[in-house]
């Protein structure tokens, strides 16, 4: 499954990216928009889109990616952020899959980073 974790009146152009690929590429996968995260049963593997906004005082994505990596450690994680702090992001020991830049929002870079996860967690599942 495909989760994007935002605040529930967040808007971005990231979403429709990602929606309209998945309908295009893979209409068998959908993406799931929740307002916090909820553990998943380790069925299956996850992919979680985090949107990440430091100005935001009452949503922290960075702490919600964390807590995703302690209950699912195999999930493919991709922060969301509107500030890009390489630094802070890998001291935060979380390992990322992906870093997306939602003020500089790369149709292709988002497009590539749900590909690769998807052809990860197929191969994967094929093991």
């Amino acid at each position: 499954m495909i989760y994007l974790i935002k605040p529930v009146w967040y808007q971005s152009q990231l979403i429709t990216i990602i929606q309209n690929y998945l309908k295009e590429k893979h209409p068998n996968k959908k993406l799931i928009i929740k307002r916090n995260y909820t553990h998943q049963p380790l069925n299956e593997t996850n992919t979680y889109i985090v949107i990440n906004d430091p100005k935001l005082i009452t949503w922290d994505g960075l702490e919600i990616s964390k807590n995703i990596r302690l209950y699912e450690p195999q999930a493919l994680l991709i922060l969301a952020s509107t500030e890009i702090d390489h630094n802070k992001f890998f001291k935060s020991h979380v390992g990322f899959f992906g870093i997306i830049d939602i003020k500089n929002l790369s149709k292709k870079a988002i497009q590539n980073d749900i590909e690769d996860s998807i052809k990860l967690l197929d191969n994967q599942s094929n093991v």
